[in-house]
């Protein structure tokens, strides 16, 4: 084989080697959504725990974290505690994001004073509940966890979260507690 042509081929070879990875070798964005966790009550610890109410007065405190993609994959959980509306115990246990329903980006922090990568939004997961009182029980239901910063928070969006135990309960009043999501380019 001509020296020239031999350097034409592996040249091809290579660039189509490196073109594909080239395209997967690109950042994704991810972003992490954080929920009355450990990193907000750091900030200030009136942000920890998320807490929803329902109809009956029952409440849903929640603290949780994970990380996501728009459209995409999502990984995380937490710890749940459910009272009566006396405030006496119902069930606790563990909580893991299942999929991403949706997420409405309100935009970034700045116009709140905050870094660039702080953003607001909807975040609205599918998710497993375990709960650790109980053996062998997991239930099916759905987090909306609301973050109000942004340029674009649309108006009657409230900080914090809700949640439906499909088929049982929703807490569909969010009480107090904190959230944020932060984008990772």
């Amino acid at each position: 084989m001509k020296p020239g042509v031999a350097t034409a081929i592996a040249a091809i070879v290579f660039a189509v080697a490196i073109v594909p990875g080239m395209t997967s070798a690109a950042p994704a964005m991810k972003w992490t959504f954080h929920a009355g966790d450990a990193f907000l009550a750091s900030l200030d610890p009136s942000f920890s725990p998320d807490v929803a109410r329902a109809e009956n007065g029952d409440t849903l405190a929640l603290a949780g974290m994970g990380t996501y993609n728009p459209g995409g994959a999502v990984n995380g959980g937490g710890l749940f505690w459910h009272n009566d509306s006396s405030g006496n115990p119902v069930h606790h246990g563990t909580w893991a994001a299942v999929a991403v329903v949706s997420y409405d980006d309100f935009g970034n922090g700045v116009v709140d004073g905050l870094p660039r990568t702080f953003h607001g939004g909807v975040l609205v997961l599918a998710v497993t509940i375990t709960p650790t009182d109980i053996s062998g029980v997991t239930l099916d239901g759905t987090l909306v966890v609301t973050c109000a910063l942004g340029s674009d928070v649309p108006a009657g969006a409230e900080e914090g979260i809700t949640a439906e135990v499909s088929g049982v309960i929703s807490f569909d009043e969010s009480v107090s507690g904190n959230t944020l999501f932060v984008l990772t380019p």
